[in-house]
């Protein structure tokens, strides 16, 4: 099991201001893929503001789970098999890490319910102060445009987000509304709830 605290700024983005910061970095891509998220839900994760989801990307599969912690995120993550994603989804028996987690706070991994995913092809930019990454999102019936910024220094990491968004005319008071929510929300709004 592997713990971190996230610290990223993001904000949402125009099609086109996508494609202006793409153009202006596309000679410092270091990474560019798809990555599928597998969102799971459960009332008392929403309650407690918990994210849980698996991700595959490269052919490789992990369970993270993302707790409030000091203003920004805990991420607590497993590497699984393409098995043991099959088997969470299924809620086959499994024991790990995370589900003890979700146990002590009284989510059973049987009611987890995994409604939706979201499809974004990321382009990653590593800078001094942290990695920039350009997303493309796909859920449900929606595409959307995500410049996100993750750091480990807050201060600085702010700094330099803002310098980086000055030239598109952006501005940042506080973090997009996170991608399973935005999710989430047009499942809610596609199912009338």
């Amino acid at each position: 099991m592997n713990e971190q605290i996230e610290i990223e700024y993001k904000i949402l983005l125009t099609k086109d201001t996508y494609q202006q910061i793409l153009n202006e970095y596309q000679n410092q891509i270091t990474d560019a893929y798809l990555q599928v998220n597998d969102y799971f839900t459960h009332p008392l994760l929403s309650k407690k503001h918990f994210m849980l989801r698996i991700r595959s990307k490269k052919d490789k599969y992990e369970l993270t789970l993302k707790r409030p912690y000091l203003g920004h995120r805990l991420e607590t993550y497993i590497d699984i098999s393409k098995k043991e994603r099959e088997s969470f989804i299924n809620h086959e028996p499994m024991n790990n890490e995370i589900i003890s987690i979700l146990e002590e706070n009284n989510i059973s991994y049987n009611e987890l319910q995994q409604l939706y995913s979201l499809n974004t092809y990321r382009i990653d930019i590593l800078l001094n102060e942290g990695m920039l990454s350009l997303d493309k999102n796909n859920y449900l019936d929606k595409e959307d445009y995500e410049l996100e910024f993750e750091v480990n220094n807050p201060d600085i990491g702010y700094s330099k987000f803002l310098d980086i968004i000055k030239p598109y005319n952006l501005k940042y008071t506080r973090n997009c509304t996170n991608k399973v929510v935005r999710a989430m929300t047009r499942y809610n709004e596609l199912h009338n709830y």
